[in-house]
């Protein structure tokens, strides 16, 4: 069964969901319920931010912040 939801969208959005179904081959309301879709679905926190893994970086250097020091000097992480 399929049900009709009207949404009010500004212009930029508007063109973003065209370009978007443009690109993917798909139609506007296709695009909009695969969004809703991965929006809505329930998933452990390590698979939603699963794609930040390995990409933080500190500004802060090992040697100018002690408790860094201490974590390194006692080989807490390789």
């Amino acid at each position: 069964m399929s049900t009709t939801v009207t949404v009010r969208l500004d212009e930029p959005l508007r063109e973003a969901l065209e370009a978007r179904a443009q690109a993917s081959g798909t139609t506007i309301s296709e695009v909009v319920r695969d969004t809703l879709r991965e929006a809505l679905a329930e998933r452990p926190l390590g698979e939603r931010i699963g794609h930040l893994k390995g990409i933080l970086e500190l500004e802060v250097e090992v040697d100018d912040d002690p408790w860094r020091r201490q974590i390194k000097e006692r080989n807490w992480r390789p």
